[in-house]
């Protein structure tokens, strides 16, 4: 057994959890980014993981497990209550991470575009002076990460890495306001692929906010500034108006799980008492005040006016966020079951620039 220490330090943000020989050498890592999330009205924090490595000679050792276990405490002890991973492999899966969260993909071709009327949006490349209408834009979504002028100016002037298609990109060069005259309306992030043969023949919208039509309007444009042939776009099954533009246009989509990502639980009672406002809009304050949450061990239980419902720690996440994977069975026990199908799932917010 190799001796080594576990060490926990900061880069930036970002708090790192490194396995280190006594020379200091790091042979494991694992990268920790804690945030806030909105959800309609509602916070509640997600810890980020990604960056997991293992130096190759000391894999196979367990060593990423115990940094991913490490992390799991951490975000549990700061407050967090679900733990988002970037990636989707056996390491993750064995700690009850799953796949959930569905978006719907629409794959829009240059075929579809000569569907769409020209818009009148005129999209324009970011520049520091759009920083606060960008700020703002994003402030006003529903479903959304908690970004200060700070998070933004950060995430804008580096490299991203987005984990659907490995590979960097610029982000600042790759944002567009979309305006109409001197408002600013809207926001696109592209990734244009860089891989083997995609390569210049297909895009994505990495992140977007503001005016669902003026996005819609932009696409040509898309089209046209990045010369490809396909472009997708990823949008929530929440986002009804996005959707309903889309398929105005006859474009289909096909729903999957959060793509790139896997999920889980940390402290359900604690997530739903900070979502507690949500309950109440959709069952009224006295339903709301009657359910019971309890967590022990891999047993998550719902309770209301004597009826009880159990699930274990991939199920929760799948109740809670939705998942196409595996759908959620639930017994009917009465009044209860109704409840969880009027309140769950929730909307999960999309990783965009928060990805890493």
């Amino acid at each position: 057994m190799d001796n080594l220490v576990e060490n926990v330090r900061r880069d930036g943000e970002v708090i790192l959890l490194t396995l280190d020989l006594e020379s200091g050498q790091t042979v494991s890592r694992v990268g920790l980014w804690e945030r806030d999330v909105y959800v309609y009205g509602c916070s509640f924090k997600v810890g980020c993981i990604g960056g997991v490595w293992t130096k190759e000679e000391y894999r196979g050792r367990g060593y990423a497990t115990r940094l991913l276990e490490s992390a799991i405490k951490r975000t549990w002890e700061d407050g967090g209550d679900v733990l988002l991973v970037s990636g989707d492999r056996g390491l993750y899966r064995r700690l009850n991470c799953v796949a959930a969260a569905p978006y719907r993909l629409f794959e829009v071709s240059r075929m579809d575009v000569e569907k769409f009327l020209k818009g009148e949006v005129e999209p324009v490349e970011y520049c520091d002076e759009d920083l606060t209408d960008l700020t703002r834009i994003y402030q006003m979504e529903p479903i959304r990460y908690h970004r200060t002028v700070e998070h933004f100016k950060s995430g804008l002037d580096r490299r991203h890495w987005w984990p659907l298609w490995p590979g960097w990109f610029y982000v600042k060069h790759n944002t567009y306001m979309l305006k109409f005259g001197s408002q600013s309306l809207a926001y696109v992030v592209i990734q244009p692929s860089n891989q083997g043969g995609l390569s210049g023949k297909i895009a994505a919208v990495c992140e977007y906010a503001g005016s669902r039509n003026a996005i819609v309007g932009a696409i040509p444009w898309i089209f046209e500034r990045y010369g490809v042939e396909k472009l997708l776009i990823w949008v929530s099954p929440f986002d009804v108006e996005l959707q309903y533009l889309l398929n105005k246009l006859g474009l289909k989509s096909e729903i999957g799980d959060l793509p790139g990502h896997t999920i889980k639980m940390v402290d359900f009672p604690r997530l739903c008492e900070k979502i507690r406002p949500y309950f109440e809009v959709h069952l009224g304050c006295r339903k709301a005040e009657l359910l019971k949450f309890k967590q022990e061990n891999d047993v998550f239980t719902v309770e209301f006016q004597g009826q009880r419902l159990q699930f274990d720690s991939r199920m929760i996440v799948r109740l809670v966020f939705g998942s196409v994977e595996e759908a959620v069975k639930m017994p009917d026990v009465g009044e209860l079951t109704v409840i969880l199908r009027r309140i769950f799932p929730i909307p999960f917010p999309w990783p965009g620039l928060e990805a890493f």
